[in-house]
């Protein structure tokens, strides 16, 4: 019996050994499948948060292109459709005579383009040496450090708001938003911008501006690279275009710059 015994316990001891490494090979691959789950589960949030942002900084774009459109509609004072009118101009005026009309070329009483000059402390885009020097009159005043009103600015050198942007506390409320002087009511108006929430938000926070540097050409200027502006309209304008997306951190900058009156070539 005690012989039996000694042979037995051996394979007791064996038996016990063999279960216990099972145990840690089926705990290291759980552990093994569990951090392939939560890797799967972590790119796939990547990659969705990698498309959310691509798509908010589309649609930002896209926003902000359509603000160039505008402040260049809003500069020229005129409007699509682009057609060649009987006044010789391009384009059906800002604020047409009847309001409604879609065919008239004149312009409402005391408006020059998209802008009202007949009315107090309004600046518009000017078409003279007088005009520019009653627009800078009109932001100064508004601003006496910035320079600025309504999307219009008149700032003292072509590198006092370069970086504008940045200073989006102070410049927001002296811009300009979409459709703001181009059209009476923007998204009825304009129907194609209306799934953008950037330019029509439901929420009624502006989240896309425009300003539009007036200089008077001369030395300086030229490093915008633009066209040379005649003698009697010496005018170089800067745009600048801030749209916000609507996630954090989504920002597109944009600037052009429009010489209304250029100098026909020799």
């Amino acid at each position: 019996m005690t012989h039996s015994i000694s042979q037995n316990h051996p394979k007791t001891c064996r038996v016990h050994r063999q279960s216990g490494a099972a145990l840690i090979a089926v705990l290291a691959l759980l552990l093994l499948s569990l951090m392939a789950v939560m890797g799967a589960f972590r790119v796939a949030n990547l990659n969705e948060s990698m498309l959310g942002s691509t798509s908010d900084y589309s649609r930002a774009f896209a926003a902000a292109e359509a603000l160039m459109r505008d402040a260049e509609m809003d500069i020229e004072g005129r409007r699509p459709p682009y057609t060649n009118q009987v006044d010789g101009n391009i384009g059906l005026p800002c604020r047409p005579d009847p309001e409604t009309s879609t065919t008239s070329i004149k312009s409402m009483d005391g408006y020059l383009g998209c802008r009202n000059a007949a009315a107090a402390n309004t600046p518009w885009f000017p078409k003279s040496n007088e005009d520019f020097d009653s627009v800078t009159d009109i932001v100064a005043a508004n601003n006496a450090d910035l320079r600025c009103k309504e999307g219009i600015c008149a700032p003292l050198t072509t590198t006092a708001l370069a970086n504008l942007e940045n200073d989006l506390v102070n410049m927001t409320p002296l811009g300009a938003t979409y459709g703001q002087f181009t059209r009476k009511n923007t998204f009825d108006a304009d129907p194609g911008v209306s799934s953008n929430p950037i330019l029509s938000p439901g929420d009624g926070v502006a989240r896309g501006w425009y300003w539009v540097e007036i200089f008077r050409y001369n030395v300086n200027t030229p490093a915008f690279g633009a066209a040379i502006p005649t003698e009697k309209k010496p005018f170089v304008f800067r745009i600048t275009v801030v749209a916000l997306g609507l996630k954090p951190g989504t920002r597109v900058v944009l600037r052009s710059v429009v010489v209304p009156f250029p100098k026909p070539p020799v």
